[in-house]
């Protein structure tokens, strides 16, 4: 009996070896040919044509030759500069649209301007739960919405409709 004992342990051994070595692969190899060490990309190792760092939130302004997070410093062209009665005026337009279209979610909105160039404008309507980008131009002496949220705008249409400029587009058409 005690023969038998020792006969299925030696077998449930020998079983079980071979479950676990199907289930784990057991490879020695010789030192010197390990496999090579697998590396992630580092975080803000991202770097654009400009050699912006997209990560941390910056993006290439055309208008000021530099990488700069347009929360942070609106990207408009320096020349020529508009005044704080037209940026102003740009805003309320915004406001004046978003609310008549979202109603009283409109009113409070924050409304920035990020990029101005010529009859073309983008910025950011914000509130406390959140917000989106809004796309302008300038018809017929009135600031009109071309596009605004959180989607992805017709592209076509404004390169060829609205004959937005490219760098107003940056990070929204790339």
């Amino acid at each position: 009996m005690k023969i038998f004992f020792v006969a299925v342990a030696i077998f449930s051994a020998f079983v079980g070896g071979f479950f676990v070595s199907q289930k784990y692969f057991f490879n020695i190899l010789p030192k010197n040919s390990l496999p090579a060490r697998v590396t992630k990309p580092m975080v803000g190792n991202d770097r654009d044509s400009h050699g912006c760092i997209g990560s941390a939130g910056y993006s290439w302004c055309q208008a000021k030759q530099k990488c700069l997070r347009t929360w942070e410093e609106p990207c408009i062209s320096n020349s020529p500069t508009p005044t704080i009665d037209e940026a102003e005026s740009l805003k309320a337009a915004i406001k004046d649209q978003l609310t008549a279209s979202h109603g009283s979610f409109g009113r409070g909105l924050v409304i920035s301007i990020t990029k101005i160039e010529g009859n073309f404008a983008r910025g950011l309507a914000s509130e406390s739960g959140g917000g989106g980008i809004w796309l302008a131009k300038k018809i017929d002496g009135d600031w009109k919405i071309v596009f605004e949220g959180n989607g992805i705008p017709d592209c076509n249409s404004l390169k060829t409709t609205y004959l937005f400029p490219q760098d107003l587009l940056q990070n929204i058409c790339d």
